[in-house]
């Protein structure tokens, strides 16, 4: 498994040159990503002051998200990743987003993302 993760981080190579790019929109990350992660007590804390009960009954007692509001199921890939075309999927909650979301990619993955764009200095 570590070797499936090294070849799609492509850690196993060093960048050519170190500049950033931009997001692709192609949303093979959240799609991959989307049932494995939790909320932060701040996210928690500003979806409670907008009044967003929509993403707050997405997130189980453990802080868990995304999961069915019904059976507390996680959900894989995350809900919010809505499509543009056949190759460009977009976040719909950008705006208020999970900050482990916002944060992506860290240097834990080489701050590339699946598709091995290098995103961060």
């Amino acid at each position: 498994m570590y070797e499936t993760f090294k070849r799609l981080l492509r850690l196993d190579k060093a960048p050519a040159a170190a500049t950033p790019t931009i997001c692709a929109c192609c949303g093979d990350c959240c799609a991959s990503f989307g049932g494995h992660l939790h909320a932060s007590k701040h996210d928690l804390a500003r979806w409670q002051r907008e009044g967003r009960t929509d993403l707050l009954s997405r997130v189980n007692r453990l802080d868990w998200i995304w999961v069915d509001p019904e059976t507390k199921q996680l959900l894989d890939p995350c809900p919010f990743l809505q499509p543009l075309d056949e190759q460009h999927r977009v976040c719909s909650i950008n705006d208020t987003k999970p900050d482990i979301c916002r944060d992506y990619p860290t240097m834990a993955h080489g701050f590339r993302c699946l598709r091995g764009g290098f995103l961060k200095l």
